[in-house]
């Protein structure tokens, strides 16, 4: 493979294991080496269809010298992006891991995504944004660091789009809208509102965050056919006229599971 040949000859390694990760658009895998020193390094390789890895390299790279948690790239060419790996829990593992106490992570996810949007922000309320919200594109560190991966697309929407999208992967993701996860995503937006204080020109809009909610829910149900009528009555269940986002959440009937 051609990915091998670059990695071994650009870093000046050898190649032990390697194994392919889950990846719905291009070729992901874990790649374990050794150098000159005879010590044992990992990194993901990216290995990607069409020749766009340069412009996503210089976006991870321009996140990271903002201060963002972002993968430190190693080398990249037009096809092929060589980045550190990020030893951690994935935020939908974090979403099933029983023993983890959830309120000691969202505020994190809250801050991250409080940086990104701060990077650039336009008059009108626009923001840098993360195009695809997939809750396997953020990690929870041992140092407890969320990092977000994969930047092949950024888009500018106000702060809104990422707090509902977010929350609607989260609800979406098994199991769906149990109470506990609705509590996660007010306790999301809570943290949001609070790193938010200070930017006294703009509040937050919960209507704004409702409406993203529910069509990132819609494309959810375009997307899985036998999971179509199910979502589209949440969707209608959320999306009544005389409801706001905080009473169709606070409403919902206890599932009897607790955030911790």
């Amino acid at each position: 493979m051609e990915w091998k040949f670059k990695l071994e000859k650009y870093l000046n390694v050898k190649i032990l294991n390697y194994h392919q990760k889950k990846s719905f658009r291009n070729n992901v895998y874990l790649v374990e080496v050794i150098n000159q020193d005879n010590l044992r390094l990992k990194y993901i390789v990216k290995k990607y269809e069409k020749p766009k890895a340069g412009n996503e390299a210089f976006i991870i790279s321009s996140l990271r010298n903002r201060g963002l948690f972002v993968p430190q790239i190693i080398w990249n060419d037009n096809n092929i992006i060589i980045m550190e790996y990020i030893d951690g829990i994935l935020l939908t593992d974090l979403l099933t891991d029983i023993n983890i106490n959830h309120q000691d992570w969202v505020n994190y996810l809250a801050r991250w995504l409080y940086q990104l949007h701060g990077i650039i922000r336009h008059a009108d309320s626009n923001c840098l944004c993360k195009s695809d919200l997939n809750l396997r594109n953020f990690i929870f560190t041992v140092d407890k660091n969320f990092y977000g991966l994969d930047f092949e697309e950024v888009c500018y929407h106000p702060p809104e789009r990422d707090l509902g999208g977010l929350c609607a992967f989260i609800l979406n993701n098994d199991p769906m809208f149990t109470q506990w996860k609705f509590s996660i995503c007010s306790l999301l937006v809570e943290n949001y509102i609070e790193l938010n204080v200070n930017m006294k020109d703009y509040q937050l809009d919960y209507q704004a965050i409702q409406y993203y909610l529910i069509e990132e829910l819609k494309a959810a149900a375009e997307r899985r056919e036998k999971q179509r009528p199910y979502l589209l009555a949440k969707i209608e269940e959320l999306g009544g006229e005389t409801k706001n986002i905080q009473s169709a959440w606070l409403n919902k009937k206890d599932d009897g599971r607790e955030l911790i």
